[in-house]
């Protein structure tokens, strides 16, 4: 980041490179399956990396900062998407109906259970789980990220994935794929 407060542009693209896919990777797990929306989201984070680079604390490490400024740009999605929902339940009150113009499902057809589950849970703990199994965070990164002592991590991972199971066999039954 020192390089690109400088004006290195060999160190931008190196950086792009290297984070462009995995924080594609998160902002669509984030964002409701969206792939142009996390698409769109990391050419954002790009642009204020480089727009802004003395935002960049270099307490952190690099993954673990641009990381949480993603996660910070979906918090502002979440809430932009609860105005409108809100705003359309209000109009829907009054009467007054939306085109339906280009209406797309949220999530693909082929997305998975697993998926479904991340989407319902608390916001942190799916950014937790995210970034320690798809963006292969170390616990001592988490641990920095979050915060935390390593310790934390590990358990709150543990309790994640144990819920993730219980939800997956739950549905199993419930389809009949489970033991009876």
């Amino acid at each position: 980041m020192v390089c690109i407060k400088h004006g290195d542009h060999r160190a931008f693209s190196q950086l792009y490179d290297r984070y462009a896919l995995r924080l594609n990777g998160f902002f669509f797990k984030m964002l409701w399956g969206d792939r142009e929306l996390a698409s769109d989201q990391v050419h954002e984070l790009f642009t204020k990396i480089i727009e802004r680079p003395e935002l960049f604390n270099t307490d952190h490490s690099f993954q673990s900062w641009v990381f949480q400024v993603a996660a910070n740009m979906c918090k502002n999605h979440y809430r932009k998407r609860d105005f409108e929902l809100a705003y359309r339940k209000q109009l829907e009150k009054e009467g007054i109906e939306l085109p339906r113009i280009q209406q797309q499902l949220d999530e693909p057809l082929q997305l998975n259970l697993v998926l479904k589950v991340l989407a319902a849970m608390e916001e942190d703990k799916r950014t937790l789980f995210l970034l320690r199994y798809q963006q292969e965070m170390s616990i001592a990164s988490l641990a920095d990220h979050f915060d935390v002592p390593a310790g934390t991590i590990k358990s709150r991972l543990h309790n994640i994935r144990n819920y993730i199971l219980d939800i997956l066999e739950k549905e199993n039954k419930t389809v009949g794929y489970g033991k009876s």
